[in-house]
């Protein structure tokens, strides 16, 4: 739901202030086909034109021309996170890029805070209101931003933020946690955590693998990595054939690469500490631990 759509369907809810749940669903059909046909009578926000303008700039290809735009959003709408976000992300100096990334969130949160977004019904529930969703979003780049550049105390206290905020963790902070706690060699934090969730996934048993890695511990670490080939054989393919990661997918389906890729871009900061880890992985050494 983009920001005009959602402005538009809340002016369109309060004028005609459904009495029901029935009444309040009829009328969304009823808004969504006036809306795809052009009969919605709305002018738009200052954030919703910022929105569009950020759209075209996603869009384009030159560098120069896409800071210009994210720039001309931030002119119709100095509000506009999203902006602020992309606009700090562009530059060559990454302590300036972590300084001013961190400033936009602080100023967002003073914003929030003063709409009340912050009072004790909204907490734990960020992500699924509309106004504080780019805030958890921003969170959540400024954790793996902090965690990739080793900062990671920093983005243990974000990632707890995030999920204080957002208790039903959409982003997966829990899964950027676990990894932060591996990095530690914290295993009681990562033993919390993984018995708060119970989730069998890549996700949450890499971490393990790499902690008892890191502890010397092969025999800890190979029953790790027998569970991680029933969830997903990619594991060890990924490894044997000496791939890389390009990046983050856009989407990822459990047991397949795309999930391992996932993962693997995820956790680079921890695997960059356990360089020697593919022999584990690849090899046979039950016999000689």
């Amino acid at each position: 739901m983009d920001q005009k759509f959602y402005e538009a369907l809340n002016q369109f809810m309060e004028e005609h202030n459904p009495k029901d749940m029935d009444e309040a669903n009829k009328l969304l059909q009823e808004f969504i086909n006036l809306y795809n046909n052009g009969k919605i009578d709305y002018e738009a926000s200052p954030l919703a034109k910022a929105y569009e303008i950020l759209e075209e700039a996603k869009d384009e290809v030159n560098e120069k021309k896409r800071v210009k735009l994210v720039k001309k959003a931030l002119e119709v709408c100095p509000e506009c996170l999203e902006a602020k976000l992309l606009l700090a992300v562009h530059q060559d100096r990454p302590i300036k890029v972590l300084l001013d990334f961190k400033e936009a969130l602080d100023e967002e949160k003073d914003r929030l805070k003063n709409m009340g977004w912050f009072a004790k019904e909204h907490i734990g529930h960020f992500y699924g209101i509309y106004e504080t969703r780019p805030y958890i979003g921003g969170l959540y780049g400024l954790a793996n931003m902090y965690a990739n550049a080793g900062m990671i105390s920093r983005a243990i206290d974000v990632a707890k933020e995030i999920l204080r905020l957002n208790e039903s963790d959409n982003t997966g902070t829990r899964y950027l946690l676990m990894g932060l706690y591996a990095y530690l060699e914290d295993i009681n934090n990562m033993n919390k955590l993984y018995n708060k969730y119970r989730e069998e996934n890549l996700h949450m048993l890499v971490p393990f693998l790499v902690y008892y890695y890191k502890q010397g511990k092969y025999r800890e670490a190979l029953k790790y990595l027998d569970r991680i080939k029933k969830v997903n054989k990619n594991f060890v393919t990924y490894f044997e054939d000496g791939l890389e990661s390009d990046g983050i997918p856009d989407a990822y389906s459990l047991g397949d690469m795309s999930e391992v890729e996932a993962v693997v871009f995820l956790f680079e900061f921890l695997f960059a500490t356990v360089p020697g880890i593919s022999e584990l992985i690849v090899e046979d050494i039950k016999d000689y631990v």
